[in-house]
């Protein structure tokens, strides 16, 4: 709870040794703003959860949301996700399919929805380099983005750097060192839109 008498509060209860529950409220002042109630049960070879967000019973409103993951086989996991919402004057669903095959040095996933699809691609090429991409297909906005991104270990110099290219004319990069025998990691990063004309870098140190 803060000084303006706003609350942030969540409990979580085993109800077994697969089936948990969780319960999440936000008030503002005197107002609740969100109540939230999670069900998740995790078996051998499946994962199954639902959501039900801010019920009101005596507005007609709520918003639920369930997953569902099955391990097909032991690289091949399927499964899906289904939002329902309902408000007085508004209904409506939204169904979808996922899919993420796993290899020993690559994994690749697939969502595919009413809204539209997103693709993607990890592979590690070896100890020091590792790869990705990532395509994703908006239906309402009619639009396409891709994006290409890789990470560069050099363990000899505590050093990993970061970068990232994207259809919106976006380049990247992160460089992290650390400073051994201290706990602490020096980070730089940089990121430049040519499209938009924008330029943003900065720094951090984490200790610890």
């Amino acid at each position: 709870m803060d000084s303006a008498g706003s609350l942030n509060a969540q409990a979580l209860h085993l109800l077994g040794e697969r089936l948990r529950a969780k319960a999440v409220f936000q008030t503002h002042q005197a107002k609740f703003v969100t109540w939230q109630f999670d069900g998740e049960y995790r078996g051998d070879d499946c994962t199954a959860t639902l959501t039900l967000g801010n019920p009101d019973l005596l507005g007609g409103s709520v918003i639920v949301v369930a997953h569902f993951l099955q391990s097909v086989t032991a690289r091949l996991v399927l499964g899906g996700e289904l939002v329902y919402h309902r408000r007085p004057g508004e209904e409506g669903a939204i169904l979808t399919l996922a899919g993420k095959y796993s290899a020993p040095n690559w994994v690749t996933t697939l969502n595919v929805g009413y809204g539209g699809a997103h693709a993607s691609y990890y592979h590690r090429a070896n100890e020091q380099v590792q790869v990705g991409v990532e395509l994703e297909a908006n239906t309402r906005l009619q639009e396409t983005t891709f994006a290409f991104g890789y990470q560069l270990n050099l363990p000899r110099a505590n050093v990993v750097f970061r970068g990232l290219l994207d259809s919106n004319w976006s380049v990247g990069g992160v460089l992290e060192k650390k400073l051994p025998p201290l706990p602490v990691t020096l980070a730089l990063g940089a990121f430049l839109n040519h499209w938009r004309n924008r330029f943003h870098c900065g720094f951090s140190v984490t200790v610890g």
